[in-house]
């Protein structure tokens, strides 16, 4: 091998992808090949920038650029602000008025992680004074594209849509207790693509943020909820491939993900579940006329908020109190259980094969799960006096690790 291309590979498992574009990153895998230190401290400390308020929502990167919503209930607005990714310098900020609305304690109103591609960042708000949800696209200079009306909302814990980018297309997944949707947008024009209405029943609202995976022919968009159980539709025109009703009894948060992601496997599995101990495999249909069936079911403490991360080979599922479990992805089992001792809402990841996950109180845990469960670090770490906990999921780029804590950012990987 020439020596060239030595040192391209070496760099490229170094330092990873330079893009995490939407929540949870690439596909949304929560996956990276990037080495982040494993004892986060001073030394490791790129820099940490102040944002002009807390929020939940997690930073998504593109190369140079680190994209985050902020929310400010005094001036009851929400900003979206670029920041340089490599200094923490703030680029711009773009504040949209929220007005005031209903919020459950652990919701705020930059909740809703924004997803980014090479020229366009969009972000979903709630207009509480016009009582209706919006998508709003900006370029990467921060100058406003487009505008497109979600609609009306009923929930019971307040607003939070995660949309995604795919091949140009922005995937939303609008189910609420009354009448939703799903749609795909235009990123360059903000005119809908397709629409696929949907009848809400009164049931729990789906905080899930859409899968799209690859098929035989084409892709297929993934959403779950109460209401409709678990339902693919074609990324290209809404058409329903296939659905399994009544498999959600409660509020659905985990999102939908391909558990074997990652492995030599061209057939997926994709893993959802909802709240009261409900977490399963569904094998999609492998022919025309085929139905989805379930492949398994997991057993234990199940994730109801932090969406699990796979490497293809092991399910790594967190539950809210902090209980990991590790699940053979195709067959379900449990490989083995351990006890964090902490509660998390924020959703884990694996970076060089490392198991990360940041604790609501503030700890960034760092383990080797390679065989069995072996804590490398615990790094503690304040999300300030502006928020009370820490439920952003780590975003991995350019081989560092950003945090977002609270009301602010801080950036840590090799000096």
């Amino acid at each position: 091998m020439k020596p060239c291309i030595v040192f391209c590979l070496l760099i490229l498992s170094l330092f990873g992808q330079d893009t995490w574009p939407r929540f949870r990153g690439e596909n949304g895998t929560g996956v990276s090949s990037a080495k982040i230190p494993i004892k986060l401290g001073e030394n490791t400390l790129l820099w940490s920038a102040k944002l002009s308020g807390p929020g939940s929502s997690s930073p998504v990167i593109w190369k140079d650029k680190l994209f985050v919503t902020s929310e400010s209930r005094n001036t009851e607005t929400v900003a979206l602000l670029c920041l340089d990714a490599k200094s923490g310098k703030t680029l711009w900020s773009k504040p949209l008025a929220v007005g005031a609305y209903h919020l459950h304690r652990f919701n705020n109103t930059a909740a809703a992680s924004p997803a980014v591609n090479d020229n366009t960042v969009v972000i979903s708000w709630f207009n509480g004074t016009d009582n209706k949800a919006m998508l709003t696209a900006f370029d990467h200079s921060g100058t406003k594209l487009w505008d497109y009306g979600i609609g009306k909302v009923k929930t019971q814990h307040g607003f939070n849509l995660q949309p995604i980018i795919h091949q140009e297309q922005v995937v939303l997944a609008h189910v609420h207790m009354d009448d939703g949707f799903i749609a795909t947008i235009s990123a360059k024009s903000g005119k809908v693509t397709w629409k696929k209405r949907l009848q809400g029943n009164g049931e729990k609202t789906s905080y899930i943020t859409p899968l799209v995976y690859k098929t035989s022919t084409g892709f297929e968009v993934v959403f779950a909820s109460q209401a409709h159980g678990v339902v693919a539709l074609d990324f290209t025109s809404g058409k329903e491939k296939w659905s399994l009703p009544g498999t959600m009894k409660q509020r659905t948060i985990v999102s939908p993900i391909n558990v074997l992601a990652g492995s030599n496997s061209k057939e997926p599995l994709i893993a959802v579940g909802c709240k009261n101990g409900v977490y399963f495999a569904v094998r999609p249909p492998s022919k025309k006329g085929k139905a989805a069936e379930i492949a398994w079911h997991m057993k234990g403490k199940t994730p109801y908020v932090p969406t699990p991360v796979s490497n293809g080979k092991t399910v790594f599922a967190l539950s809210d109190g902090g209980v990991l479990t590790a699940l053979e992805a195709r067959s379900g089992g449990v490989v083995w259980t351990q006890k964090l001792q902490a509660n998390f809402y924020a959703s884990p990841i694996i970076a060089d094969g490392k198991f990360i996950a940041l604790s609501r109180e503030g700890q960034l845990i760092t383990a080797n799960v390679s065989d069995g469960y072996d804590e490398l670090s615990r790094c503690s770490l304040s999300p300030g006096p502006e928020s009370e906990w820490s439920d952003a999921t780590p975003a991995i780029a350019n081989g560092k690790i950003y945090l977002r804590l609270g009301s602010r950012i801080d950036c840590h990987g090799e000096k």
